[in-house]
């Protein structure tokens, strides 16, 4: 099965007119990525894949959980409890809807409105450290592979 392909410049559109939404003291997790990635990368790719759009809001989810608190609905009550977010342990996945770990998976991620508006001040100051796939040269199977940095 093909791909869908992702029109960045219609999330774009999509994921601003959310932020301005005053009447939702929070946002899904994947929104607030999805947000936070547009706000800091005008990239020059106009398309790209259902893949690699949500791998760039996994990153990008990671990079909010550093700066602002993740919620999940765990309680019977529909009340949000803070996540413990170890990067360490644990990934983002399904384009930032949930959170798994070797133990568990968490899902109905949340960030507050407030944490997000701060948050994103800094994003658009320092960026998010993503790349597409289908951004960068394809590899020459014949060429040896470059060992990897770090």
């Amino acid at each position: 099965m093909p791909d869908v392909v992702i029109r960045l410049e219609i999330e774009s559109q999509r994921t601003n007119a959310l932020l301005q939404r005053l009447d939702n003291p929070y946002f899904p997790l994947a929104v607030a990525a999805a947000i936070a990635f547009h706000q800091a990368h005008s990239s020059a790719l106009t398309c790209v894949s259902q893949r690699d759009y949500d791998g760039a809001l996994d990153i990008a989810a990671a990079a909010l959980s550093r700066l602002i608190p993740v919620y999940t609905l765990r309680e019977p009550q529909g009340r949000r409890v803070t996540v413990v977010v170890d990067l360490t342990r644990a990934r983002f996945a399904r384009g930032a809807t949930e959170l798994r770990s070797a133990a568990d998976t968490v899902g109905e991620l949340s960030v507050a409105r407030n944490d997000l508006v701060s948050a994103l001040s800094l994003v658009k100051r320092i960026g998010l450290p993503l790349s597409f796939a289908s951004s960068e040269p394809a590899l020459d199977p014949d060429q040896p592979r470059r060992p990897a940095l770090g």
